[in-house]
């Protein structure tokens, strides 16, 4: 995953995104990645909720319940 991978989905879904929370969100997803996808990450959201847009967060939480479906279906 890269900034231009973020830039790309929120472009696709008519979000304008700033570099920070692009940053932001590609730096949690390559440092807890494990723990997104086989722990509990309610505390490392809360901390990306408190630090991005609301509107980036509602996205990108969307987008990561969607993508561990379907990682947890395979």
């Amino acid at each position: 995953m890269t900034l231009d991978d973020i830039f790309i989905y929120a472009k696709k879904n008519n979000l304008e995104i700033s570099e920070c929370d692009a940053i932001i969100l590609l730096s949690y997803a390559k440092r807890y990645y494990k723990e997104f996808i086989n722990g509990n990450p309610t505390l490392l959201l809360k901390e990306i909720k408190e630090k991005i847009q609301p509107e980036t967060y509602k996205i990108a939480y969307k987008l990561y319940i969607e993508t561990k479906m379907k990682y947890l279906n395979k």
